[in-house]
């Protein structure tokens, strides 16, 4: 991350980290098309439900009617629970970083990672020992600036853990 400098030119380092808490709330995009898919279906569904009924339409017709509509409905819904299961929390503070991913609750101490990096659109972080860890899925474009910012303070947490500080 560049960070400007006293003398007003550009460095890239990492500056040491406060004693405090960072929350990062990592969620997908809303899922708009899904949403607008699923209306679509339930609106021609209902319509022709209405239209079968009031013309005396074949049995057929209603049939798909209700189909239409149910899976207009059915789309929606798991459109809304994927998006909100997908939704990811980190914290972090002086001791350890704490990821809460669809019900479970993983932490690592800053002493025990091992390695961290961006594999696709996933942060992993490994313990130095090689078994578990922790990873964080990020769920828009890779320039997600909740994303980004999580990154920066797991390297500026590590940096501060390791005793490492920036050239002067």
């Amino acid at each position: 991350m560049l960070l400007g400098d006293r003398r007003g030119g550009d460095r890239l380092v990492s500056d040491p980290v406060p004693a405090r808490q960072a929350r990062f709330v990592l969620s997908a995009p809303p899922p708009v098309r899904a949403l607008a898919i699923s209306a679509a279906l339930v609106v021609v569904g209902v319509g022709l439900l209405v239209l079968a009924s009031a013309y005396g339409w074949p049995v057929g017709v209603l049939v798909l009617a209700v189909v239409l509509a149910v899976l207009g409905v059915a789309l929606g819904l798991v459109a809304l629970v994927v998006t909100r299961r997908i939704r990811s929390t980190v914290v972090t503070d002086a001791e350890q970083i704490v990821v809460e991913h669809a019900g479970s609750r993983q932490s690592l101490r800053w002493s025990e990672i091992g390695t961290a990096r961006v594999l696709g659109q996933r942060l992993v972080i490994s313990r130095k020992e090689g078994e578990g860890g922790v990873s964080v899925l990020n769920p828009r474009r890779r320039a997600n600036p909740t994303f980004l910012a999580l990154m920066a303070e797991v390297q500026q947490r590590l940096d501060a853990d390791r005793g490492y500080s920036p050239f002067s």
